[in-house]
């Protein structure tokens, strides 16, 4: 399928943590012989993982058993480390597409009550 990253968002309403994400994340890769391949940065919204896209997706299902509802996946244009959107060779700044994925994370809590709705019904 081929390489891709990924950005896991936590909702702003969950009891989750970046940093418990992406600890789950690794100990998910410390089952499985593919961990070399694997790359996991965490971010202030959640984690970046890139890979194969059968791993990633694989990761992202167990993921979202920390919070159902409240654990969020898109398909990010850039690898981790990227030179043409990292900060400092830009010289500062927010990153392109910043403000869009800030939207995007505010809206989440709406999100979440949405898929609790219908998980009621």
């Amino acid at each position: 399928m081929g390489i891709e990253t990924r950005l896991i968002l936590i909702s702003p309403d969950s009891d989750v943590t970046p940093a418990q994400l992406k600890t789950r994340i690794l100990a998910i890769l410390s089952d499985t012989d593919r961990a070399g391949e694997i790359r996991v940065k965490e971010t202030c919204f959640g984690a970046l993982i890139e890979g194969e896209a059968e791993d990633l997706k694989r990761i992202l299902d167990e993921v979202r058993e920390m919070d159902r509802n409240g654990i969020y996946s898109k398909p990010r244009g850039f690898p981790i480390g990227d030179p043409r959107i990292c900060r400092a060779t830009r010289r500062g700044g927010p990153r392109p597409g910043f403000h869009q994925l800030e939207l995007e994370y505010m809206l989440l809590p709406k999100v979440r009550e949405a898929l609790d709705e219908i998980g009621r019904r």
